[in-house]
Protein backbone atom coordinates (compact mmCIF):
# COMPACT_ATOMS: atom_id res chain seq x y z
CA UNK A 1 0.00 0.00 0.00
CA UNK A 2 0.84 3.64 -1.06
CA UNK A 3 -0.23 6.76 1.07
CA UNK A 4 0.11 10.17 -0.29
CA UNK A 5 -0.85 12.63 2.08
CA UNK A 6 -2.54 15.96 1.06
CA UNK A 7 -3.54 19.36 3.49
CA UNK A 8 -7.18 18.50 3.30
CA UNK A 9 -7.30 14.43 2.53
CA UNK A 10 -5.12 11.43 1.81
CA UNK A 11 -4.87 8.76 -0.81
CA UNK A 12 -4.22 5.11 -0.39
CA UNK A 13 -3.15 2.82 -3.41
CA UNK A 14 -3.36 -0.82 -3.77
CA UNK A 15 -1.63 -1.52 -6.60
CA UNK A 16 -1.96 -5.48 -6.57
CA UNK A 17 -5.91 -4.89 -6.16
CA UNK A 18 -5.55 -1.98 -8.37
CA UNK A 19 -7.57 0.40 -6.25
CA UNK A 20 -7.43 3.74 -4.13
CA UNK A 21 -9.10 5.18 -1.54
CA UNK A 22 -9.39 8.71 -0.60
CA UNK A 23 -10.21 9.88 2.58
CA UNK A 24 -11.47 13.21 3.68
CA UNK A 25 -9.27 14.58 6.21
CA UNK A 26 -10.35 18.05 7.87
CA UNK A 27 -11.48 16.58 11.73
CA UNK A 28 -11.39 19.87 13.29
CA UNK A 29 -14.25 20.71 10.81
CA UNK A 30 -16.34 17.93 10.39
CA UNK A 31 -14.52 17.17 7.04
CA UNK A 32 -16.51 20.15 5.62
CA UNK A 33 -15.61 21.58 1.75
CA UNK A 34 -12.98 24.26 1.29
CA UNK A 35 -11.18 25.88 -1.43
CA UNK A 36 -8.48 23.85 -0.74
CA UNK A 37 -10.38 20.54 -0.61
CA UNK A 38 -12.24 20.98 -3.90
CA UNK A 39 -9.08 21.73 -5.76
CA UNK A 40 -7.25 18.46 -3.93
CA UNK A 41 -9.74 16.37 -4.50
CA UNK A 42 -10.24 17.10 -8.35
CA UNK A 43 -6.57 17.08 -8.73
CA UNK A 44 -6.48 13.71 -6.90
CA UNK A 45 -9.48 11.85 -8.82
CA UNK A 46 -8.07 13.65 -12.17
CA UNK A 47 -4.45 11.84 -11.74
CA UNK A 48 -6.46 8.52 -12.00
CA UNK A 49 -7.17 8.82 -15.48
CA UNK A 50 -3.99 7.77 -16.78
CA UNK A 51 -2.73 5.81 -13.65
CA UNK A 52 -3.00 2.01 -14.81
CA UNK A 53 -2.57 1.03 -11.09
CA UNK A 54 -6.16 2.08 -9.94
CA UNK A 55 -9.06 0.98 -11.84
CA UNK A 56 -12.02 1.58 -9.18
CA UNK A 57 -11.76 4.89 -6.49
CA UNK A 58 -13.70 4.89 -3.01
CA UNK A 59 -14.23 8.46 -1.69
CA UNK A 60 -14.92 8.25 2.46
CA UNK A 61 -14.44 10.28 5.37
CA UNK A 62 -12.75 7.41 7.15
CA UNK A 63 -13.60 5.91 10.49
CA UNK A 64 -14.47 9.30 12.52
CA UNK A 65 -18.51 10.45 12.40
CA UNK A 66 -18.22 12.90 9.61
CA UNK A 67 -17.97 11.67 5.75
CA UNK A 68 -18.60 15.99 4.75
CA UNK A 69 -20.82 17.93 7.14
CA UNK A 70 -21.33 20.68 3.98
CA UNK A 71 -19.33 23.62 2.16
CA UNK A 72 -16.88 25.67 5.38
CA UNK A 73 -17.86 29.07 3.59
CA UNK A 74 -15.26 30.81 6.00
CA UNK A 75 -12.73 30.28 3.67
CA UNK A 76 -14.54 32.91 1.10
CA UNK A 77 -15.65 36.10 0.32
CA UNK A 78 -18.50 37.14 -1.57
CA UNK A 79 -18.40 40.81 -1.88
CA UNK A 80 -18.37 40.33 -5.78
CA UNK A 81 -19.82 38.51 -8.68
CA UNK A 82 -16.36 37.63 -9.60
CA UNK A 83 -15.53 35.85 -6.58
CA UNK A 84 -19.07 33.86 -6.29
CA UNK A 85 -18.18 32.56 -10.09
CA UNK A 86 -14.41 31.43 -9.01
CA UNK A 87 -16.01 29.74 -5.69
CA UNK A 88 -18.79 28.08 -7.53
CA UNK A 89 -16.44 26.80 -10.58
CA UNK A 90 -14.02 25.87 -7.82
CA UNK A 91 -17.01 23.83 -5.93
CA UNK A 92 -17.81 22.06 -9.18
CA UNK A 93 -14.24 20.59 -10.08
CA UNK A 94 -14.36 17.74 -7.83
CA UNK A 95 -17.99 16.55 -9.02
CA UNK A 96 -16.89 17.14 -12.75
CA UNK A 97 -13.49 15.12 -12.05
CA UNK A 98 -16.08 12.12 -10.87
CA UNK A 99 -18.30 11.68 -13.54
CA UNK A 100 -15.89 12.23 -16.24
CA UNK A 101 -13.06 9.85 -14.98
CA UNK A 102 -13.38 7.07 -16.94
CA UNK A 103 -13.56 4.46 -13.74
CA UNK A 104 -16.04 3.46 -11.26
CA UNK A 105 -16.14 5.68 -8.22
CA UNK A 106 -17.96 4.33 -5.00
CA UNK A 107 -19.26 6.56 -2.19
CA UNK A 108 -18.70 4.75 0.89
CA UNK A 109 -20.72 7.41 3.16
CA UNK A 110 -19.50 6.39 7.19
CA UNK A 111 -21.55 9.75 8.88
CA UNK A 112 -22.91 12.93 8.67
CA UNK A 113 -23.03 14.09 4.54
CA UNK A 114 -24.61 17.47 4.44
CA UNK A 115 -24.88 19.71 1.45
CA UNK A 116 -21.60 19.38 0.01
CA UNK A 117 -21.29 15.45 1.44
CA UNK A 118 -24.59 14.69 -0.05
CA UNK A 119 -24.12 15.89 -3.36
CA UNK A 120 -20.49 14.72 -3.91
CA UNK A 121 -22.01 11.07 -3.19
CA UNK A 122 -24.88 11.19 -5.56
CA UNK A 123 -21.75 12.73 -8.18
CA UNK A 124 -20.02 8.93 -7.19
CA UNK A 125 -21.13 6.33 -9.26
CA UNK A 126 -22.25 4.27 -6.35
CA UNK A 127 -22.77 4.43 -3.04
CA UNK A 128 -22.52 2.44 0.22
CA UNK A 129 -23.66 4.27 3.40
CA UNK A 130 -22.84 2.60 7.40
CA UNK A 131 -26.17 2.68 8.75
CA UNK A 132 -25.03 5.46 11.23
CA UNK A 133 -24.62 7.87 8.33
CA UNK A 134 -27.27 11.00 7.66
CA UNK A 135 -27.52 13.04 4.86
CA UNK A 136 -29.37 16.23 3.97
CA UNK A 137 -29.31 19.61 2.39
CA UNK A 138 -29.32 22.77 4.41
CA UNK A 139 -28.46 24.95 2.28
CA UNK A 140 -32.22 27.17 2.28
CA UNK A 141 -31.41 27.34 6.53
CA UNK A 142 -28.44 29.98 5.20
CA UNK A 143 -29.77 32.22 2.30
CA UNK A 144 -28.07 29.19 -0.35
CA UNK A 145 -29.53 26.87 -3.30
CA UNK A 146 -27.99 23.16 -3.03
CA UNK A 147 -26.79 24.01 -7.03
CA UNK A 148 -25.61 20.61 -7.60
CA UNK A 149 -28.62 18.50 -6.53
CA UNK A 150 -31.25 20.42 -8.04
CA UNK A 151 -29.72 20.48 -11.10
CA UNK A 152 -27.61 17.02 -11.30
CA UNK A 153 -29.63 15.48 -8.69
CA UNK A 154 -33.39 16.17 -10.35
CA UNK A 155 -31.75 13.48 -13.23
CA UNK A 156 -30.43 10.52 -10.90
CA UNK A 157 -32.99 10.51 -7.93
CA UNK A 158 -36.56 12.92 -9.34
CA UNK A 159 -37.94 16.04 -8.72
CA UNK A 160 -40.57 14.68 -5.62
CA UNK A 161 -37.40 13.80 -3.91
CA UNK A 162 -35.01 16.62 -4.37
CA UNK A 163 -37.79 18.76 -4.00
CA UNK A 164 -38.69 17.50 -0.28
CA UNK A 165 -35.10 17.34 0.59
CA UNK A 166 -34.15 21.20 -0.88
CA UNK A 167 -37.13 22.90 0.31
CA UNK A 168 -37.37 21.41 3.96
CA UNK A 169 -33.16 20.83 5.08
CA UNK A 170 -35.40 17.56 7.11
CA UNK A 171 -32.05 14.91 7.44
CA UNK A 172 -32.51 11.42 6.27
CA UNK A 173 -31.23 8.33 7.54
CA UNK A 174 -29.46 6.23 5.52
CA UNK A 175 -32.15 3.63 4.75
CA UNK A 176 -34.36 7.19 4.61
CA UNK A 177 -31.96 7.93 1.65
CA UNK A 178 -31.76 3.91 0.16
CA UNK A 179 -35.49 4.29 -0.20
CA UNK A 180 -35.29 7.74 -1.87
CA UNK A 181 -33.02 5.89 -4.26
CA UNK A 182 -29.35 7.39 -3.92
CA UNK A 183 -27.75 4.96 -1.32
CA UNK A 184 -27.12 1.34 -3.27
CA UNK A 185 -26.87 -0.78 -0.21
CA UNK A 186 -26.26 0.08 3.76
CA UNK A 187 -24.42 -1.56 5.93
CA UNK A 188 -23.26 -1.97 9.55
CA UNK A 189 -21.05 0.78 10.50
CA UNK A 190 -18.11 -1.64 11.66
CA UNK A 191 -18.66 -3.36 8.04
CA UNK A 192 -18.38 -0.29 5.68
CA UNK A 193 -14.65 -0.96 5.28
CA UNK A 194 -14.86 -4.29 4.56
CA UNK A 195 -17.61 -3.50 1.92
CA UNK A 196 -15.93 -0.75 0.01
CA UNK A 197 -12.98 -2.82 -0.17
CA UNK A 198 -14.85 -5.84 -1.49
CA UNK A 199 -16.73 -3.68 -4.06
CA UNK A 200 -13.67 -1.83 -5.65
CA UNK A 201 -11.81 -4.83 -5.25
CA UNK A 202 -14.64 -6.07 -7.73
CA UNK A 203 -14.91 -2.72 -10.15
CA UNK A 204 -10.95 -3.05 -10.82
CA UNK A 205 -11.65 -6.53 -12.31
CA UNK A 206 -14.76 -5.03 -14.36
CA UNK A 207 -13.94 -4.29 -18.38
CA UNK A 208 -12.29 -1.27 -18.21
CA UNK A 209 -13.66 -0.33 -21.63
CA UNK A 210 -17.20 -1.22 -21.03
CA UNK A 211 -17.36 0.81 -18.06
CA UNK A 212 -15.78 3.61 -19.49
CA UNK A 213 -18.51 3.60 -21.70
CA UNK A 214 -21.35 3.09 -19.69
CA UNK A 215 -20.18 5.57 -16.90
CA UNK A 216 -20.05 8.30 -19.95
CA UNK A 217 -23.44 7.11 -21.33
CA UNK A 218 -25.05 7.40 -17.72
CA UNK A 219 -23.51 11.29 -17.15
CA UNK A 220 -23.76 12.82 -20.53
CA UNK A 221 -25.71 15.68 -19.31
CA UNK A 222 -23.53 16.93 -16.68
CA UNK A 223 -21.56 19.26 -18.29
CA UNK A 224 -24.73 21.23 -18.74
CA UNK A 225 -25.94 20.93 -15.35
CA UNK A 226 -22.84 22.50 -13.84
CA UNK A 227 -23.12 25.12 -16.20
CA UNK A 228 -26.43 26.01 -15.60
CA UNK A 229 -25.45 25.84 -11.11
CA UNK A 230 -22.57 28.29 -12.85
CA UNK A 231 -24.83 30.37 -14.01
CA UNK A 232 -27.52 30.37 -11.33
CA UNK A 233 -25.39 30.62 -8.02
CA UNK A 234 -23.24 33.55 -8.55
CA UNK A 235 -26.20 35.79 -8.04
CA UNK A 236 -27.48 33.70 -4.61
CA UNK A 237 -23.96 34.13 -3.13
CA UNK A 238 -23.95 37.99 -3.47
CA UNK A 239 -27.19 38.34 -1.99
CA UNK A 240 -28.41 40.21 1.70
CA UNK A 241 -29.88 36.93 2.34
CA UNK A 242 -26.61 34.79 2.22
CA UNK A 243 -24.87 37.22 4.31
CA UNK A 244 -27.88 37.30 6.83
CA UNK A 245 -27.51 33.63 6.82
CA UNK A 246 -23.65 33.37 7.79
CA UNK A 247 -23.98 36.03 10.37
CA UNK A 248 -26.96 34.49 11.91
CA UNK A 249 -24.90 30.93 11.83
CA UNK A 250 -22.43 32.32 13.60
CA UNK A 251 -24.54 34.28 16.10
CA UNK A 252 -26.09 30.79 16.89
CA UNK A 253 -29.82 32.21 15.81
CA UNK A 254 -32.51 32.31 13.62
CA UNK A 255 -32.41 34.45 10.26
CA UNK A 256 -34.38 36.38 9.08
CA UNK A 257 -34.45 36.93 5.30
CA UNK A 258 -35.92 39.87 3.20
CA UNK A 259 -35.30 38.43 -0.44
CA UNK A 260 -32.59 41.10 -0.94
Amino acid sequence: MERIDKETLYVEKYPEDRYAVITLHRPEVLNAGSPTLFGELAETVNSFENDDQVRAVVLTGGTGKSFSAGADLGGMTFDSMGNCRKFIRLAHAPFEAIERLSKVVIAAVNGYAFGFGTEIALACDLVLASDRARFGLREMNHGLVPAVTITRGVDMIGRRRIAWMAYTSDDLSAQEAQEFGFVNKVVPHDSLVQEYTELAVRMAKRAPLAVAATKWTLNKAAGGHYREGENLMPAIFASADVAEGRKAFEERRQPVFRGE
